[in-house]
């Protein structure tokens, strides 16, 4: 009976420790970039349309039009109004100064966005702070050089989570 009695705990305790230190190992590892302050989600009717300053450059969150960019690589800067929303949508975006970046990281870069089959926009983005900024739904960034895995990382933790209000 004893012998019964300390394999039932056994049975209890090993599968209830691991469970334990998963969720802790999950809740308590670090997330790629910076967390930003939610700037909320309203719709703007155009990008001219009054809304107040973002928190971030580029944005990370607040106010943004109904429609999205396309996926993939721009040569073109995308309006901050118009990203946002990809960004509410579960993607990531990679910009680079092109002032402050040669042709191999751009060629680099364009390379990383194209391996990603969908959520995540390469683009050029006039006067950053960094040479390449990375940015996801309330998350930011900076890098000073090119680092492949950093970026890849940051595109892991945040594509595809959709951050629309339930009933939108």
């Amino acid at each position: 009976m004893m012998k019964s009695i300390k394999l039932d705990y056994l049975w209890f305790v090993i599968p209830t420790t691991l469970v334990i230190g998963l969720i802790t190992f999950i809740a308590t590892r670090p997330t790629p970039g910076e967390s930003i302050a939610n700037q909320g989600n309203k719709h703007l009717k155009t990008p001219e349309e009054q809304h107040d300053t973002y928190n971030t450059k580029p944005p990370t969150s607040g106010p943004h039009l109904n429609e999205k960019a396309r996926w993939g690589v721009h040569t073109e800067q995308i309006d901050d109004e118009l990203q946002i929303h990809n960004l509410e949508d579960g993607g990531v975006i990679v910009h680079y100064d092109p002032d402050q970046t040669d042709e191999a990281t751009i060629q680099a870069l364009t390379d990383i966005v194209e391996s990603e089959n969908e959520s995540v926009i390469l683009e050029p983005y006039a006067d950053l702070e960094t040479p390449i900024v990375l940015t996801a739904w309330m998350h930011i960034d900076k890098l000073a050089t090119l680092d492949e895995q950093r970026i890849k990382d940051f595109i892991s933790a945040y594509k595809g989570i959709d951050h629309h209000v339930k009933g939108e």
